[in-house]
């Protein structure tokens, strides 16, 4: 079974971490792929992101960021890459200043998005903007569209994420960052089925990250969809 990190940035921001420093990163705990996209600190630049595709395709898998509040811009942008083979889409409503449920500034993203199949990866701290109700209004908007709360809700309100999970299909939670109690009770509410392993490369503690899964999974099977089983059957 594919073991898949959904969350890893790269290129030039709050650090400086290339792709091949991504793929480096992996070998010491035996991943096999990562999901990638720039951070979203100020401007960035999505064509980057498959030139480190380009130079380990078979370990890295190409998402891209957009900030909603450049308009058409944004979505030109999201729609090219997506032609061009991306997965999806990395949204942060702390950082750029957008409330996730946004009619005007974020369905359209969602549009692009479930025109093209693709999936949404979404900041998903406890911040006003993207708090977990912030979640539920887009999963109950676009059912069709996979939508990924990072960091599970943490810290305070992590079990309003698992009842959100819950109560929609198409809302998953990633333990990026999570501490192991909130992480045991997300996966024992909600199972391989709609948890993904992640780690908000390159920030957090890898070895940690990992191991963390390895310990609160209670089955080979729970830890095999968690740990990329689950991610790679949203990404198709």
């Amino acid at each position: 079974m594919w073991k898949v990190d959904a969350h890893s940035h790269v290129g030039s921001g709050a650090a400086v971490w290339s792709g091949q420093d991504v793929v480096d990163r992996m070998d010491t705990v035996k991943v096999d792929k990562t999901i990638i996209f720039p951070f979203t600190e100020g401007n960035w630049d999505n064509g980057e992101i498959m030139k480190y595709v380009e130079e380990n395709p078979d370990r890295l898998i190409p998402f891209c960021a957009v900030n909603p509040w450049d308009g058409q811009a944004a979505i030109d942008d999201l729609e090219n890459c997506l032609k061009r083979g991306y997965k999806g889409v990395k949204l942060h409503p702390t950082i750029c200043g957008f409330r996730l449920s946004d009619k005007k500034l974020v369905n359209p993203v969602f549009e692009v998005v479930q025109a093209y199949d693709a999936v949404v990866i979404v900041h998903g701290g406890s911040d006003l903007y993207n708090c977990p109700l912030e979640f539920d209004r887009m999963a109950r908007r676009f059912p069709k569209v996979p939508l990924i709360m990072a960091h599970c809700g943490c810290f305070w309100e992590w079990e309003l994420a698992i009842e959100l999970a819950l109560e929609n299909d198409n809302l998953y939670l990633e333990t990026s960052r999570v501490p192991g109690f909130e992480t045991d009770k997300v996966i024992q509410k909600l199972g391989g089925d709609k948890v993904i392993w992640g780690t908000d490369g390159p920030f957090c503690d890898y070895e940690w990250e990992f191991n963390k899964i390895r310990r609160y999974a209670k089955s080979d099977e729970e830890f095999d969809k968690i740990m990329g089983g689950t991610i790679m059957e949203l990404l198709k």
